[in-house]
């Protein structure tokens, strides 16, 4: 609470004059004053009594005068309750409290009041004391008012009692004051949260960065705020977007969780206000800085649950208040919504890749499996035929032993005779020819299982193969379901609609929530004219919408260089009171393809995105197909028109008729309407149609309408659209024509018209007139093409009032 500013404004008040008043007429005080709680003299006034002056002019005289004054109001400080003292040289004095729950914020106090219990002789020792001029002194003192003890209490509490409901009511009413001014901040930062919602939900982190920084400083008033987040890894706290410090300080801060005013923050997850920063140890900054003349600084969490982000601080208030705790609720509010908002971008723009990695981390896995049992078979084969080997090797040794051992045998069969040697050779031979047959089955078996094992290594193989097929079939599929699921979409409901701006705005607004662009654009070829329409997924400042505008013109520079009409470009304005993102300059992605029917280009889509590398191949390819189906669909639309053109033609004069005239009309006031542009109507009634019929007959009657129609089309050529509203009446529509211009088309037309004779009998010519009624918006009371044909009518009326054979404009 800025109890000065009360005190100042109470000053300032008819309470306190009031009061004033009493102290120095009735009671006659001497000297007034007003000081604060640290004894600062916020209001002083002399009243004049040359007793005082006498005393005061004095070098003791004005040392005693201060002490009392500085001891009165100690004790009011000390007591907090009204005193009438004396002073030292027998006057009287107040002080008078000014209080707010049970603290003193001001103190009202007076002195030099005459005593009446006084007489005169006993001032003689202050006289003698002061060295004062007696007779001067006693004659001031007989002139001023006076008063007892008791009289100047009840008087003081009258003045004390009128100065604190005075002083209460402006208390409260700063109270108030401050919430209301809470609330508008509170206000003023929800609305502009509001219109960043979107740009919040798709930037990436170091877009948004700058976002908060300069929402913050915007809602709190400041001209230094910086937005830090802590690296968990080092547990260092970073500058990532900061106003009002330079690049180089930015670069170089680098502080502790922990240690400092922000450390403090980041480790405890509360808010802080710091009074003075000079004063305050956790925060290193020269007192003669002037980067924080306001000494203030307030620092609050970005933190989610328990989960601590980072800090955002503020500081240097543009008017150059100090900052309060009103303030450091504010900003707590602010990084709630902020924390929550880095959080999301965060898992936004990392969600898509951690779940592509997540996928590739799967399969890595699922992969190593099955290359680790790959691995186990193929040891598992290495082995067998190890052993293959090692049996080979095996039965080779005993087939030589074997044969060797029958050869042996053969000879001692030729030298013994002994039976018993003979029996023992056979059986040896025996016996290894058993181990062979044991040897040859082991090596069978082996052979048998290595063959299995070579085709189990194949098979898994095989189903390794046929995975990574399935697996790239399946997000073919998923994609295919997406494109389809939004083509089906573009295909049930655009149909449907007429105008070719409105099916491409339809478009833009239902493809945005896969393509998650910032800005979508077409521009399209109508007739004689190159439409674009920029719709903005939040408010996006004048340098991006340029951008937008350079993009679209380059490009279809580059493609159609023969028709390069002046592009009328639409696109919702932004007002001083909307927030334009500081550190979003330009995009940093866009994505474009071609509107085209046959070989001939048409028009382009464009997509703009604020971050890096926002478009896939997918969504690259998926536009190209939206734009090949809206094409179509924009010649279906075309070609529709031109048909039920043919059906809307007079069938007399071949201008379009009524009906096609009504469709007409609403298009184009759309049109002028959406791209700020003027369009005027002019209506033409012709003369005496129904005495040429009664006369000549209608033979001669169609004579004179075609006639008259002719030289309307031959008047207006290109520059408008003609139709016939039936009998004698004709309509023309001038599209981006101001009222100057369509009232000297309307004045050609009569003029040519009146020039014109025809003889529906030989030798008695007859001469043509009309009369013109012209309308133009925007203009007072024209808020529909029903307004705009509505006063042309008037006018009409009201150049025949004037005697037919005139051209009439409607003013309001």
């Amino acid at each position: 609470m800025d109890y000065d500013a009360i005190l100042k404004n109470f000053v300032q008040s008819r309470e306190w004059e009031v009061a004033k008043q009493v102290l120095l007429n009735k009671i006659g005080i001497s000297h007034l004053w007003i000081v604060n709680s640290e004894r600062k003299f916020l209001f002083r006034e002399e009243a004049g009594k040359l007793y005082c002056q006498m005393i005061t002019a004095t070098l003791n005289g004005r040392k005693e005068c201060d002490n009392t004054q500085v001891s009165s109001i100690q004790y009011a400080l000390d007591n907090k309750v009204l005193t009438v003292f004396p002073c030292q040289s027998g006057f009287l004095g107040f002080t008078c409290p000014i209080m707010n729950n049970q603290n003193v914020i001001g103190i009202i106090g007076s002195c030099g009041i005459v005593n009446s219990a006084l007489q005169h002789n006993q001032y003689a020792q202050v006289i003698k004391n002061f060295n004062l001029e007696s007779k001067a002194f006693i004659d001031s003192l007989s002139k001023a008012h006076s008063t007892t003890v008791e009289a100047l209490e009840l008087d003081v509490e009258l003045v004390a009692l009128l100065s604190q409901l005075a002083i209460d009511s402006k208390i409260k009413h700063q109270q108030l004051s401050s919430k209301e001014g809470e609330v508008e901040a509170i206000s003023e930062f929800y609305k502009l949260f509001e219109e960043s919602r979107s740009l919040m939900l798709t930037l990436e982190t170091k877009k948004l960065y700058p976002l908060i920084v300069n929402l913050t400083a915007r809602v709190m008033n400041a001209e230094i705020a910086s937005l830090m987040i802590i690296d968990e890894k080092t547990q260092e706290i970073n500058i990532k977007a900061a106003i009002g410090l330079d690049a180089d300080h930015i670069a170089k801060t680098k502080l502790h969780v922990g240690k400092g005013v922000v450390g403090y923050v980041a480790k405890t997850g509360e808010p802080l206000l710091v009074g003075d920063i000079t004063a305050d140890t956790r925060f290193h900054v020269q007192s003669s800085s002037p980067k924080y003349y306001t000494k203030s600084l307030i620092s609050a969490p970005l933190k989610v649950g328990d989960e601590i982000l980072g800090v955002l601080n503020v500081n240097n208030m543009k008017t150059r208040r100090p900052f309060n705790e009103t303030d450091l609720k504010l900003l707590s509010i602010i990084c709630g919504h902020a924390a929550v908002a880095i959080k999301n971008a965060k898992k936004y723009h990392s969600e898509d890749k951690e779940k592509a990695t997540e996928e590739i981390e799967i399969q890595m896995r699922e992969k190593e499996e099955v290359t680790e049992v790959k691995q186990e078979l193929i040891k598992e084969k290495v082995d067998i035929e190890t052993q293959l080997k090692e049996k080979e090797e095996m039965i080779r040794v005993k087939e030589e032993l074997i044969r060797v051992k029958q050869e042996l045998l053969k000879e001692k069969l030729k030298t013994t005779e002994e039976e018993e040697d003979k029996e023992k050779l056979l059986k040896e031979i025996s016996t290894l020819e058993k181990e062979k047959t044991i040897l040859k089955t082991e090596m069978s078996q082996l052979q048998e299982k290595a063959k299995k094992t070579d085709d189990l290594i194949k098979e898994k193989e095989k189903l390794e193969k046929e995975k990574d097929e399935l697996i790239k079939e399946k997000e073919e599929l998923e994609a295919q379901t997406e494109e389809l699921g939004i083509l089906y979409s573009i295909s049930r409901e655009v149909p449907l609609m007429k105008m070719p701006q409105e099916i491409l705005g339809w478009v833009l607004d239902k493809i945005q929530p896969f393509f998650n662009y910032h800005a979508g654009t077409y521009l399209l070829v109508d007739e004689h004219r190159l439409i674009s329409e920029i719709k903005q997924v939040c408010y996006i400042n004048k340098e991006c919408i340029q951008n937008i505008k350079d993009t679209v013109e380059k490009k279809w520079l580059e493609i159609n260089p023969q028709k390069t009409f002046k592009i009328i470009y639409h696109t919702e304005e932004g007002t001083s009171s909307e927030l334009f993102w500081v550190g979003i300059e330009k995009f940093q992605s866009q994505l474009i393809t071609n509107l085209h029917h046959r070989d001939e280009i048409i028009g382009l889509l464009v997509l703009s995105s604020f971050n890096e590398d926002a478009f896939t191949p997918l969504q690259r390819r998926l536009l190209t197909i939206i734009a090949n189906q809206v094409s179509e669909t924009l010649e279906k639309v075309k070609l529709f028109a031109k048909i039920r053109e043919l059906a809307e033609r007079d069938e007399l004069t071949k201008v379009y008729n009524y009906r096609y005239f009504e469709d007409y009309l609403e298009k184009e006031f759309a049109f002028a309407k959406q791209y700020n542009k003027q369009i005027s109507l002019s209506m033409l009634d012709f003369d005496r149609l129904k005495y040429v019929n009664d006369t000549y007959g209608h033979q001669a009657g169609n004579l004179l309408i075609k006639t008259i129609s002719d030289i309307i089309k031959e008047t207006v050529a290109d520059k408008g659209l003609l139709a016939r509203f039936g009998g004698d009446e004709f309509a023309v529509v001038l599209s981006e024509t101001d009222q100057n211009t369509a009232f000297s088309i309307a004045e050609s037309i009569r003029a040519n018209i009146n020039k014109t004779t025809l003889e529906f009998v030989k030798g008695t010519p007859h001469q043509l007139s009309a009369s013109l009624g012209v309308s133009t918006y925007p203009n007072q009371g024209i808020e529909t093409e029903k307004d705009l044909l509505a006063k042309a009518d008037k006018a009409l009326y009201e150049a025949k009032q004037r005697g037919r054979n005139k051209v009439v404009a409607y003013t309001p």
